[in-house]
């Protein structure tokens, strides 16, 4: 053996060397058979095709990125609070220790600084909170264990709330909010059902299964059976309400509009039928949403109709109908007032709150109401029999386009008299009558043009006078200026 310091040949064995004391080292033979095979796998290896070494490489490169993603999705601070919050589902009960919360808590601490970080952890928190309460929604075989799961589902909220108390990127106080009430309503939702199936009468099973809300995995059953257990009541229903709006061809929109106010009427006349509120059914409330939506639809149509021919007032009150059978916090109740204000900017002015330029004995007028002929009108002109021709003349100022009214003859008449309306715009004649008598007939409406007319004279020509105290009279009812 030989001094690797010195070169000093040394005795088989000896531990150092007899020259220097270099402590000696056994040379270790190579392994020759060993190198050998290294060699023939190296040789292997330079035989094997191209494609095959890019596809062992590729290999080998695909699982070292594995191996790297791996690594990083482990240390992925929202990953981990993933696993932080299935792990508390999973292990939670009422004596839970919040481990998993700290480790939560520690993340966040760990990453103040990094708001796409935190806002991640939120959205990931939020989404693994909104899967609870959908696992919570299913069946459950009896009460007992749904107020188990209840019970674990909204202590793990309440747990979480009060630990990061309202932390922007855990659980928000409003969100909290909004996720118990979600499995409140639930849960209750739920109880009602099992009281319902529990219930010997069908009366008191109606009023639970009513109470099943419709995000419920019970609901169907629930509306089958309020179906089922109504169905005669609202078979009643659905052929009225067919019978009230089975339309001719030539139906007028007028009455196809009554037809279904008619309707509203009806459906709440017969809103309760044994004791029972038939309004939250989704067939009654699908004939009560099908009259509302032609009321509206019609009175939109009847009032275009009526606009032709300037009947603002008409329009008014028409309106007003409809309104007076709609709920009146509705989208269709809304629609129509809408409606209402704009055809209110279209309002005529009466022509008995203009100014009087002169006026002869046996004329007046009026803006209240009056009733001839049992037929009520809001405004009137009157002139009276006198045996000689009357007027009354208005200051127009030019303000106005159009003039109507309606003639209308007072009740009594002598069946000898008659007379003549005659309108004047500054002294030129715009409207004649014609002889009006008691029986004859009568063209009552008035329509005529009276831009710029700065005075109108209404004239009734009459040679007729009663004997005594009798007044008889001819009136312009409804006597309005449009613009």
């Amino acid at each position: 053996m030989f001094c690797s310091k010195c070169g000093t040949k040394n005795e088989s064995g000896a531990k150092f060397c007899e020259k220097c004391g270099n402590k000696l080292e056994d040379i270790i033979k190579p392994n020759y058979s060993k190198n050998k095979k290294i060699n023939n796998i190296k040789a292997k290896a330079k035989e094997l095709p191209k494609k095959a070494k890019i596809g062992i490489i590729s290999a080998i490169v695909i699982i070292i990125a594995a191996i790297i993603a791996l690594v990083i999705l482990l240390n992925n601070p929202v990953k981990k609070v993933e696993n932080y919050l299935a792990s508390y589902y999973n292990n939670y009960t009422e004596n839970y220790g919040n481990e998993e919360l700290v480790k939560i808590g520690d993340i966040l601490k760990a990453n103040k600084d990094k708001k796409d970080t935190l806002e991640s952890i939120s959205s990931q928190i939020n989404k693994t909170i909104n899967n609870w309460v959908k696992n919570f929604n299913k069946s459950y075989k009896d009460e007992e264990e749904l107020d188990k799961e209840y019970q674990k589902v909204s202590g793990i909220l309440d747990e979480i709330e009060n630990y990061f108390n309202g932390l922007e990127y855990v659980l928000t106080y409003e969100d909290y909010y909004n996720y118990y009430k979600e499995i409140h309503d639930l849960n209750t939702s739920k109880e009602n059902y099992f009281k319902a199936v529990e219930a010997s009468d069908d009366y008191d099973k109606y009023n639970y299964y009513k109470e099943v809300i419709e995000s419920d995995t019970y609901y169907e059953e629930a509306e089958k059976f309020l179906n089922d257990y109504l169905k005669d009541e609202i078979s009643d229903l659905q052929t009225k309400v067919k019978e009230l709006t089975n339309f001719n061809e030539d139906i007028k929109t007028e009455e196809k509009l009554n037809a279904y106010i008619e309707v509203i009427e009806y459906l709440e006349e017969n809103q309760y039928k044994n004791k029972i509120d038939l309004s939250t059914n989704k067939e009654y409330l699908a004939l009560y949403q099908d009259a509302t939506s032609k009321i509206v639809e019609y009175t939109k149509s009847y009032a275009e109709e009526l606009n032709t021919n300037l009947k603002t007032n008409d329009i008014m009150d028409m309106i007003d109908n409809s309104l007076d059978v709609l709920d009146y916090d509705s989208d269709e109740y809304n629609e129509l007032e809408e409606l209402k204000d704009s055809y209110e900017e279209k309002l005529p002015d009466s022509l008995t709150s203009k100014y009087i330029v002169s006026s002869s004995s046996g004329t007046n007028d009026s803006s209240y109401r009056i009733t001839i002929n049992d037929q009520e009108y809001d405004s009137y002109v009157s002139f009276s029999f006198k045996g000689e021709t009357v007027s009354r003349v208005y200051r127009l100022n030019n303000e106005y386009k159009t003039f109507k009214a309606t003639i209308v003859r007072g009740p009594d008449w002598d069946s000898d008299f008659s007379g003549e309306i005659v309108i004047y715009g500054d002294d030129k004649e715009l409207y004649r009558s014609g002889e009006i008598t008691k029986t004859g007939e009568l063209n009552s409406e008035i329509s005529i043009d009276v831009t710029d007319v700065d005075d109108l004279r209404i004239e009734f020509v009459t040679e007729s006078e009663p004997d005594g105290w009798a007044n008889f009279y001819i009136y312009l009812v409804e006597p309005y200026l449009y613009k």
